[in-house]
């Protein structure tokens, strides 16, 4: 077990990918209950791992779109639909959408699917 202890605390010592990841979380005023956008984490480091490109599935009005899967720590509630903004290790960054929620059946982390869908 203390084994499994080291791995949580390494992994993500070798994710170079850091992440800003938004969500919404209700907040009730007045007996109403409203949506407010919320920052979940910030500057988080994680991996994101490509599962698909293809250049035949481009369209005419040229959207860079794929889908990909994100590697970061347990202990993070991060909700279906968030948005997550991943800046690589040569400081390019990249917006996510239509996440799903995240995966935390692992010991040493969490994933989540996640489609880029930007304009090219």
């Amino acid at each position: 077990m203390n084994y499994f202890k080291a791995l949580k605390k390494t992994i993500p010592i070798l994710w170079t990918d850091k992440v800003k990841i938004t969500g919404t979380k209700p907040v009730v005023k007045n007996h109403i209950t409203n949506n407010v956008s919320t920052t979940i984490v910030e500057n988080e480091p994680a991996k994101v791992i490509l599962k698909g490109q293809s250049a035949g599935n481009q369209s005419f009005y040229g959207t860079d779109q794929y889908d990909a899967k994100l590697l970061i720590r347990n202990g993070i509630n991060i909700p279906a639909g968030a948005i997550i903004y991943v800046t690589d290790q040569n400081g390019q960054t990249s917006k996510y959408k239509r996440a799903s929620k995240g995966y935390t059946g692992y010991y040493s982390h969490q994933e989540l699917a996640m489609t880029r869908d930007e304009k090219a």
